[in-house]
């Protein structure tokens, strides 16, 4: 559950990226998020996340808490503690008192917060915002058949505090994430910091 919580999660990080000013003819509430995190803020907010199988109807959740700063991301979830502070990746499976040190690389990672935040040009399109009372729904297509998704649907508030993600990948499985209690805080290093358990046996790859 705990890789469809990211996956979930890095939609959120994608569409603050994916919409350029140039697209946008008037100021709007995904601009002013981009804006707070191009500043220095972290988003901070618990969530619920939910995956419907396109195929079978099955669904599963999850819920934790995320830390989201530019280049940077922190997702608790339960027995899962992920941490990328930009040049390594730590993860701590707290179950197996385990963690797991690597290089990161955007590069290879097609959901990260790095490269999606570089923007991924004209990959998606903006078919539509709707502005109700004290909110603003935006509504992403693809354009490309080799896309992860094929619609993303964003809803965010008049206080700039993104409230829920929706998208539909390729293979017609829904994935939904509700957000709760956000707040942006100042940066502080130790969020993207990971305290190893006393104990915990640590498997480091960069050095294999």
């Amino acid at each position: 559950m705990a890789g469809y919580s990211f996956r979930a999660f890095s939609l959120f990080i994608f569409v603050l990226s994916v919409v350029q000013p140039a697209i946008l003819a008037q100021e709007n509430y995904l601009e002013g998020v981009q804006q707070k995190i191009k500043e220095g803020n972290v988003f901070v907010a618990s969530f619920d996340h939910q995956f419907t199988d396109g195929y079978t109807k099955e669904q599963s959740g999850s819920s934790g808490r995320v830390w989201l700063s530019w280049g940077q991301y922190r997702i608790e979830t339960e027995g899962q503690i992920i941490v990328v502070d930009g040049k390594t990746s730590k993860v701590l499976d707290t179950n197996r008192n385990r963690v797991i040190i690597s290089e990161y690389d955007s590069e290879f990672d097609d959901f990260a917060p790095s490269k999606i935040l570089g923007g991924l040009g004209e990959e998606y399109r903006v078919e539509s915002i709707k502005r109700r009372a004290q909110r603003e729904e935006f509504i992403l297509m693809s354009n490309d058949s080799f896309s992860a998704f094929e619609t993303i649907e964003i809803t965010i508030d008049k206080e700039l505090f993104p409230r829920e993600v929706k998208a539909l990948d390729m293979g017609a499985n829904l994935i939904e994430m509700k957000f709760s209690s956000a707040n942006y805080q100042i940066l502080d290093d130790h969020f993207f910091q990971l305290q190893i358990p006393k104990g915990a046996e640590v498997i480091d790859m960069r050095y294999e």
